[in-house]
């Protein structure tokens, strides 16, 4: 990979870099204005720390319905979350936040048994928060087996009801049974559909009569050990709080130890180690938050399917960029003038003078192989989805063709959604090729009467027919269609097309809508010639060669853009 892209990633993603990095700083500086060094000479503060242990029961009888307690991770999960914190802090009319905090879980599953571990300032507390923690664990696994059982008796009901009302309908249609030649065939077939009944009933009535016999699951968890609060020193007791308050309090395992040796996450004392000067942890704090950031943007960037560069369309979809078009600055974003035409020296012409020159290229292949067309050459233009840049590119392409010499016909066959008049203007009379404002280069705006009231077979066939027909008169004809995806016509256009551009907006459009769109073409016979990625931002710079203090298209002058449109053929007047 290029060492550029994490580099461009962050500059272009660069705010929530800087949003951590600042946060980060704050932090930094706060935290040493809230450390207290320990008074010589002080009295150590005693706290208290006690562990209630639950071990999965495997001696119960043979038969005894079991609500499953395997995966005693989980448990350990819904120890410290969810409603049995509430429920603790109901019981011991506690903030539920500090019950949270003050509590921890160590999961042996060699021995199989889950430690539930509580602090407190007293004995009394840390043992009673860690029996009520237990309690707590088990009646929830008894409240949740208790409605499986319900709802499972519930279904075993409903079950008898339908077989009950099977057996029924089957017997009224023995009854009915006419005198007729096949009068025995019928009877055998509704007395096996009676007996068929019968016995769906007699298995849903089984089925009940066991989840009765069974009983609610009984929750395999007893009590090995209650709490017993031994004594821990204040550092301890504030490291299993701050654990508690990460989320980091449940331990996978390790040996369960109540006091001082108890297991931490190896983290609780790292600001011990940190200098305490404000400056110092301001700037630690800043380096941590960018980094913090930086791994962010780069973590949400791989989960993200969207194409942005060109590396990822020509790995992602096995096609070749014939062209990297820079994005619109913000102004030209909703206006239709052609950039190639306002600007023919930028950089966003010279990408469109490139997709030219992959079409020569094209051109030039075809004749060496004998596959050159009669008239002219045929390119269909197309994207995955909407808004993704293609009649922009038409128009572009329009004007560096005609730019080389050549007649190029432009066609809107996009006719739920037809732009393309926008962009290169002249009139708009339908079934007529309409001059534009760019010399060299006619466009049709309808193929009939009106399109937009004519059913999509009527139009497809009308552009198909104005293809061949004006197929002899111009060297290109460039087809704006409808997304591929989004309706069957730029597929109906296919069959009288040479090559096709597939569009691609970076940042925008994702890899699995490209990949179905090129599937959807190689089935067709007509596989992309490849990619035009519009509005990547990782277009090598070029600034220096294309730009220059003097360039007079960089001038906003109306004298001077008019010398610039007259350069390429545009018509003034």
């Amino acid at each position: 990979m290029d060492p550029q892209v994490p580099l461009r990633t962050i500059r272009r993603r660069w705010r929530p870099v800087a949003v951590l990095a600042v946060i980060g700083a704050v932090l930094g500086a706060a935290s040493a204005a809230v450390i207290e060094d320990a008074a010589p000479g002080a009295v150590p503060v005693v706290r208290y720390d006690a562990c209630h242990t639950l071990l999965v029961d495997e001696a119960l009888p043979e038969g005894t319905s079991l609500w499953d307690v395997r995966n005693l991770s989980q448990l350990g999960e819904r120890t410290t979350q969810g409603r049995i914190p509430e429920n603790v802090a109901a019981a011991t009319g506690r903030d539920r936040v500090a019950v949270s905090n003050h509590v921890r879980v160590v999961v042996r599953n060699d021995i199989r048994s889950l430690s539930i571990c509580a602090v407190g300032k007293t004995p009394g507390e840390a043992e009673e928060l860690a029996d009520t923690y237990a309690a707590a664990l088990v009646a929830v696994l008894e409240s949740d087996a208790a409605e499986f059982h319900a709802d499972s008796l519930v279904a075993a009901r409903h079950r008898i009801v339908d077989a009950e009302g099977c057996v029924a309908a089957a017997q009224e249609d023995r009854s009915t049974v006419t005198e007729t030649e096949d009068v025995m065939a019928e009877t055998t077939g509704a007395d096996q559909q009676v007996t068929l009944c019968q016995l769906q009933l007699i298995e849903a009535r089984t089925h009940e009569i066991n989840l009765n016999a069974d009983g609610v699951p009984v929750v395999p968890l007893e009590t090995l050990e209650s709490a017993d609060a031994v004594e821990i020193s204040e550092r301890s007791f504030e490291a299993r709080v701050r654990e508690g308050a990460a989320g980091t309090n449940v331990f996978n395992g390790q040996t369960e130890t109540v006091g001082d040796d108890a297991p931490t996450s190896g983290r609780a004392d790292a600001s011990s180690s940190v200098p305490g000067h404000p400056a110092v942890r301001a700037l630690l704090g800043f380096l941590l938050g960018a980094g913090l950031g930086a791994g962010w943007v780069h973590f949400t960037e791989r989960l993200d399917s969207r194409l942005r560069r060109k590396d990822d369309v020509e790995s992602t979809l096995d096609l070749p960029v014939l062209a990297e078009i820079p994005p619109l600055e913000r102004g030209d974003r909703r206006d239709t003038r052609i950039i190639s035409v306002a600007e023919p020296r930028s950089r966003s012409a010279e990408s469109y003078r490139a997709l030219r020159s992959a079409l020569d290229y094209a051109a030039a292949v075809d004749e060496v192989s004998g596959r050159a067309p009669d008239g002219a050459q045929i390119v269909l233009v197309t994207s995955s989805g909407p808004s993704e840049g293609k009649t922009t590119t038409v128009a572009n392409l329009a004007v560096m063709l005609a730019e080389g010499g050549r007649r190029v016909l432009a066609v809107n066959c996009d006719f739920r959604r037809p732009r393309l008049h926008q962009y290169l203007g002249g009139s708009v009379d339908p079934q007529c090729l309409n001059p534009t404002d760019v010399a060299g280069v006619q466009m049709v705006t309808q193929v009939t009467p009106s399109d937009a009231d004519a059913s999509p077979s009527d139009v497809v066939a009308a552009q198909r027919r104005l293809i061949e027909v004006t197929r002899s008169q111009f060297d290109v004809i460039l087809l704006d269609t409808a997304p591929i995806l989004t309706t069957n016509d730029a597929a109906e256009l296919l069959g009288v097309t040479d090559h096709v551009i597939l569009v691609i907006s970076a940042g925008s459009t994702k890899a699995n809508d490209a990949a179905r769109a090129i599937e959807l073409l190689e089935r067709r016979g007509r596989p992309p010639l490849g990619v035009a990625l519009v509005g990547t931002r990782d277009v090598p710079n070029s600034s220096e060669y294309y730009y220059t203090d003097d360039d007079p298209y960089l001038v906003a002058s109306p004298k001077q853009r008019t010398r610039a449109r007259e350069l390429v053929g545009v018509r003034t007047d």
